[in-house]
C-alpha cells in the first residue's frame, strides 16, 4: 500500500494543473451542429487517446511516475481525498454512497468489502481483450463495490426489478437503491449513478464510432438503441431511459473534476460532462 500511495503521489507531480473544463478551442469543430454530423465531429476530437495498460505486468505497483495503469489511474482519478491531498489512499464508489481504501482492492479477492474496476459499458458486450483499447478506457472504468459490480454483471440499463442487496463485511445483506431485473435482463444504478452511468456510455458510444475499429484499436462499434432492440448487436441498455437520465441527473463537481483528471492522463475528455446539452441533440430526436 505504502508503495502505491507513492504512486499517487507521482502521478499529481507528473500530470499538468487540473484546469476547469476543457482547454480554449477544444470542441470548437462541433459547435452549431447536430445529429450525426455533431457525433462524428465529437468522435474525431477525442479519438486517438493515449492508452493506459490495463495492469503492471511486472507485479509492482509503480515504475517510474509515467508507466500508470489503470487501477493507479483510478486512485488518483476517483480520489475521495480533498485535491490538497491526493495521496490520502481512498477511492469514491460509482454506485454507493462510500469509499474504500486502497488495500480493499480486489486484486482477486473476493470478500465483502473490496473494490473493482467496473466497466460501465460492459466488456462482455463487445470487447472482451485487454489489448481492445474501450477495455481500457478510464472515461468508462469506475472503482465500484465488487458485490454490486457482479450483480450488475453485463446487464444493459434500465428501470425496474428487484432491490439489489449488498453483503457487507460482518455477513449482512442489507438494500441499495439498485435494481436488477433479470427477465428483462436490465440493471438500473442508484439515482446519485445514472446520470454519469449515461453519459459514460455516451461517450464510448461515440469514442467507438461506426467504422472506427481498425486493427489499431482492436474495437467493435459500439451502438445505442432504443426500445431494447438488441438483435445483431450488443445491449447496453434502453437509450431513451439514458436520455431521461443524463438530463434528470446532470454532472456533479466530481464528474468535472474527474474528466479533468482523465484528460491529464489519457489526453482526451467525455464531451457529454461539459456539455450535457449534446445528448439531446444527437439522440433526442429519437424519444419524442
Amino acid at each position: 500500500m505504502r508503495t502505491l500511495l507513492m504512486a499517487i503521489a507521482c502521478i499529481s507531480a507528473v500530470v499538468t494543473n487540473a484546469h476547469a473544463g476543457p482547454p480554449a478551442g477544444y470542441y470548437s469543430a462541433a459547435v452549431g451542429k447536430t445529429g450525426d454530423s455533431l457525433k462524428s465531429a465529437l468522435h474525431a476530437i477525442i479519438d486517438n487517446h493515449k492508452v493506459l495498460p490495463y495492469r503492471d505486468h511486472d507485479n509492482k505497483d509503480w515504475h517510474d511516475g509515467k508507466n500508470v495503469d489503470v487501477r493507479e489511474a483510478l486512485v488518483y482519478t476517483d480520489s475521495a481525498c480533498p485535491d490538497a491531498q491526493p495521496q490520502c489512499g481512498m477511492v469514491r464508489l460509482l454506485y454507493l454512497d462510500d469509499t474504500r481504501s486502497i488495500a480493499q482492492a480486489s486484486r482477486g479477492r473476493r470478500t465483502s468489502d473490496v473494490w473493482e474496476r467496473e466497466h460501465v459499458w460492459p466488456a462482455s458486450r463487445g470487447f472482451p481483450e485487454e489489448n481492445q483499447i474501450g477495455y481500457t478506457d478510464l472515461h468508462h472504468l469506475r472503482p465500484a463495490d465488487g458485490n454490486i459490480n457482479n450483480t450488475h454483471w453485463n446487464y444493459g440499463y434500465d428501470v425496474g426489478g428487484e432491490v439489489v442487496m449488498d453483503k457487507v463485511a460482518d455477513g449482512r445483506k442489507v438494500p441499495t437503491t439498485a435494481k436488477l431485473d433479470k427477465a428483462n435482463k436490465s440493471f438500473e444504478p442508484p439515482d446519485r449513478a445514472k446520470g454519469q452511468v449515461a453519459r459514460m456510455v455516451f461517450y464510448m458510444a461515440v469514442r467507438y464510432e461506426e467504422g472506427d475499429n481498425g486493427p489499431d484499436e482492436k474495437m467493435p462499434d459500439l451502438v445505442l438503441r432504443d426500445e431494447n432492440k438488441r438483435v445483431g448487436e450488443p445491449w447496453i441498455g434502453d437509450l431513451c431511459t439514458l436520455v431521461e437520465w443524463n438530463n434528470r441527473f446532470p454532472p456533479t463537481d466530481f464528474e468535472r473534476r474527474r474528466n479533468d483528471r482523465v484528460m491529464e492522463l489519457q489526453e482526451n475528455r467525455n464531451p457529454f460532462i461539459d456539455e450535457p446539452t449534446w445528448a439531446n441533440l444527437i439522440w433526442g430526436s429519437r424519444c419524442q
